[in-house]
């Protein structure tokens, strides 16, 4: 399952936070500094939710993929704590709807969740539920040192005190040799036996994910997250809480790009119940005609479906299920087509709705699919609650957004969700739409009315007219429902007429053809409205995150040329074989990493200078520490007690397995079994000293090994680099964009000739350079770009130059600025980087690395050096 380009956004927001908080020592800090990377500091202020444990969410959309974006965050964030972390998930969910679903999915080896999970922690996964924690199947102490262990859980089993939320308190023989193993609780859970479920989760300190977490903030909630000591937790959910700390913003805009949803949500109006039964019927039809060519075309099977939402049972002509259904069985529909899904009746229970073998095309329910059920098939909510009651859509719009196979169809009304509604009061039935957009983690944007003139109008008058409630209801008129009406032909006469006007007049619209028509339309106008939303990127930025930003504009007298303006970047090019036609990939590090081996490598590391305490942060030291960066007493003296009763050589086996699973988890190029022999070659090198001290620090150990073969890396790509280069397998293509806006978190607009009405904020010798660069003549504009946002020289390394200007004659100058004392490998390596892209994107191309001062690096330039050429060009 390949991610879409906003998840592969979220989970590199993840991996820099985690970054920053291993660089700062401070969840908190982290977080600032991330949202100040961003460009939106206001939106960096952490909210301490449980003191000492970092605490993220994700805010995503329903139809985004958060129960995925979870899967892929679950290494980067082992990875960023002490390798002899456990390393134990707790999945918390909501609901046994979402229980029975997240289960499913983790413990079939063929979904790509469990896919991606086993390919992160090598196939080394044991998927719990709460009766097999219970009963200790496959749960014990070995096993969880061993492997990752995902414990799915609702949040009831552990929040309650009913008889089965209980369970988890009491007396477990079945978990007696945790407890003995751990010893005794550092936090003891209130009313828990030492050998409690809760309890020993407690003691492994879990990570845990929370799915819709805007369902686990009240204060039981709260205590009970509490009382699982999570190492970490993170928020998965469409409506975060004002006091969540959001680390990665998704909205609508990404997800219509990326075809994950229906968007934009159509919705109509009906007079009458019968009306919306009959549209229902009738444009289901249409959308399953449109869908038979759209699989004769690619392929793909589709089968759109109706969702009838029914009301209570509240009185006597209330559209109940069973009244759907025995109107939908009058008017001809098989009954096999129909189910009901209400929260005492599961006709869906062992249905495939994806099956093209499935026959059900419509479900009858009432709130009982407000969560942990998308089905992409579900185009159609018709809502049939009575007239004169408040239509709750909101509830299960949600369930219809999901687009299926995650692929635009051609035919443009197989992109949107419908909307069919009889309502007395039709603004508040839109408030109830907004509102479950809203729930849905969309907005008030996403939605269109589908004209009056053209979802009511006829295509002509026929003979004899079935009449039908018209206009809204006088004061004080009682209403029937239609649907416990006694006129039972009605619907079944008015998707008559409509056949027979088809017939009749084949070259004519019928009344659901102007409803897609209408439909187009809104498709059309929302499409072309993402067009102009003014992100270069196609919605990069999520419309939440930039109404933080302050956004500078390209300069109008410079617009045009930024449009046409295209800069060089370096791109692998692919070979045509049976496989490919041919093509050119943006390069990245990844590909430089193509036969790199260890085999052979020198291992000459001084570990003299290995840290040889276990404890990498005194949690006292800084305010935001998380905890987990401090090993608990427990676990060292679980640690020392663990190794020192094992033989020497076993000692040696356990140290060589943590630091395989230390460096595996942050050298993704390296192959694990070279991995594991390189560390063999160096433990077995070792004399009796060696091993001891190493016994003592294998994580030390870990972090030298690992600087070593980062080191080997780096020369690897420098080498596969300049080969590449030399033989045209690396190509240099214009291809990065200059955006339209800039959001910088500090700004300045003093300067002249900038590329924007306002640029970042710089330093001093940044400021020395912008000042000549603003005197020179030749200079038709500049542009402070900005580190990990603006435009890379993408090599060896990921080089973002400081500024980039353009002359009056045309050429295109990035430009580096170091101070005296950033004279290192670094340098060099930009150095190298910068001069390879010149010479490669041509003439018309420059690059300069400036030092204040007259010692230089070879090929660099002074301040004056570069002032006196740059009035040259």
């Amino acid at each position: 399952m390949e991610l879409k380009k906003y998840q592969k956004k979220a989970v590199a927001d993840m991996s820099r936070y985690l970054d920053l908080m291993r660089e700062t020592g401070s969840y908190a800090q982290a977080f600032r500094q991330f949202w100040t990377e961003k460009g939106a500091p206001s939106l960096g202020r952490y909210q301490d939710i449980m003191p000492g444990v970092p605490h993220l969410c994700f805010k995503v959309p329903t139809g985004g993929g958060k129960t995925f974006l979870a899967c892929c965050s679950i290494r980067p964030i082992f990875a960023a704590l002490p390798a002899t972390k456990t390393k134990a998930v707790v999945w918390l969910v909501p609901s046994d709807a979402i229980l029975t679903q997240t289960v499913a999915a983790l413990k079939n080896p063929d979904h790509p969740y469990r896919q991606k999970i086993d390919s992160d922690f090598g196939g080394r996964t044991e998927v719990y539920t709460k009766q097999e924690l219970l009963s200790g199947q496959n749960f014990n102490p070995t096993a969880v040192t061993e492997q990752l262990s995902v414990m799915v859980l609702s949040y009831d089993s552990f929040r309650g005190r009913g008889k089965e939320g209980l369970k988890a308190y009491q007396e477990n023989s079945s978990l007696a040799g945790f407890a003995k193993v751990l010893g005794a609780p550092e936090q003891l859970i209130q009313n828990a036996d030492e050998t409690a479920l809760f309890q020993i989760i407690n003691q492994l300190s879990p990570l845990v994910i929370v799915d819709e977490s805007h369902h686990a903030r009240s204060e039981l909630s709260l205590e009970m997250l509490k009382n699982f000591n999570p190492c970490f937790v993170l928020d998965l959910t469409a409506t975060p809480k004002k006091e969540s700390n959001i680390i990665s913003y998704v909205d609508a805009v990404q997800l219509k790009l990326e075809h994950m949803v229906k968007l934009p949500v159509v919705v109509y109006n009906r007079d009458s119940h019968e009306s919306v039964l009959a549209d229902a019927i009738d444009l289901r039809a249409r959308l399953e005609e449109q869908s038979e060519e759209e699989a004769r075309q690619s392929g793909r099977y589709i089968r759109p479906i109706v969702l009838f939402q029914a009301q209570p049972r509240t009185g006597g002509d209330a559209a109940t299920f069973e009244k759907i259904r025995e109107k939908l069985l009058n008017i001809g529909i098989p009954s096999e087509q129909i189910a009901v899904r209400t929260a005492e009746i599961n006709e869906l229970k062992n249905a495939d709705l994806l099956s093209p073998d499935c026959p059900v095309r419509y479900i009858i329910t009432v709130n009982a699919l407000k969560e942990g059920w998308d089905c992409p098939f579900a185009y159609i909510l018709a809502s049939l609650a009575n007239r004169t009651s408040q239509i709750e859509v909101e509830q299960i719009l949600g369930r219809i957004l999901r687009l299926p196979h995650a692929r635009e169809n051609s035919r443009p009304v197989l992109n949107l969700s419908y909307v069919l509604t009889s309502s007395a009061d039709f603004n508040d039935t839109v408030k109830q739409i907004v509102k479950g957009l809203n729930g849905a983690g969309f907005s008030d944007k996403d939605y269109r009315l589908a004209p009056l003139s053209q979802t009511v109008s006829e295509p002509f008058s026929p003979p004899v007219q079935i009449p039908l409630r018209t206009g809204a209801p006088k004061r004080g008129e009682t209403l029937r429902d239609d649907i416990g009406g006694a006129n039972e032909s009605a619907v079944a006469e008015e998707l008559a007429r409509r056949r027979q006007q088809r017939q009749n007049a084949p070259g004519t619209a019928a009344r659901a053809d102007a409803m897609l028509d209408a439909a187009q339309n809104a498709g059309d106008e929302y499409q072309k409205n993402l067009v102009d939303s003014g992100e270069p990127a196609g919605g990069d930025v999520p419309r939440e995150v930039r109404e933080k930003m302050t956004e500078f504009r390209v300069r109008d007298e410079f617009a045009e040329v930024v449009e046409e303006l295209e800069l060089p970047q370096f791109f692998q090019t692919v070979p045509q074989s049976l496989f490919s036609d041919g093509m050119l990939e943006l390069l990245s590090r990844e590909q430089l990493a193509e036969g790199f081996t260890l085999r052979g490598k020198a291992y000459d590391i001084d570990f003299g200078a290995a840290d040889d305490k276990i404890v990498q942060v005194d949690v006292s030291a800084k305010d935001g520490v998380p905890r987990v960066m401090k090993m608990s007493d427990a676990d060292q003296r679980y640690f020392r007690e663990y190794f020192s009763s094992l033989p020497p050589e076993r000692r040696v086996v356990q140290c060589k397995n943590m630091m395989v699973r230390q460096l595996s988890s942050r050298l993704d190029m390296v192959d694990d079994r070279e991995l594991r022999g390189y560390v063999e070659r160096i433990v077995g090198d070792m004399d009796t000293a060696g091993l001891a001290a190493m016994e003592k620090s294998p994580l030390g150990y870990a972090q030298k090994i690992r600087e070593k073969i980062e080191g080997l890396l780096t020369e690897h790509y420098r080498a596969v680099f300049k080969s590449w280069l030399e033989t045209e397998r690396i190509v240099c293509r214009p291809a990065y964009k200059l955006p339209r806006v800039i959001r910088p978190a500090l700004s300045t607009n003093v300067y002249s000739r900038t590329l924007y009405q306002a640029e970042e904020e710089m330093n001093r010798l940044e400021h020395d350079v912008a000042m000549e660069l603003t005197s020179m003549n030749n200079i038709r504009w500049w542009h402070r770009n900005m580190a990990r946002q603006g435009f890379c020289i993408n090599g060896f390394i990921n080089h973002y130059p400081d500024f980039i200007a353009m002359t009056d004659s045309g050429k295109i100058v990035a430009i580096e600025t170091k101070g005296e004392h950033l004279k290192n490998d670094d340098s060099r390596e930009k150095l190298e980087l910068g001069k390879a892209w010149q010479h490669a994107a041509g003439n018309g191309y420059r690059y300069y690395m400036v030092f204040r001062d007259e010692n230089l690096l070879p090929g660099a330039m002074s301040i004056n050096e570069f002032a006196q050429t740059m009035k040259k060009l």
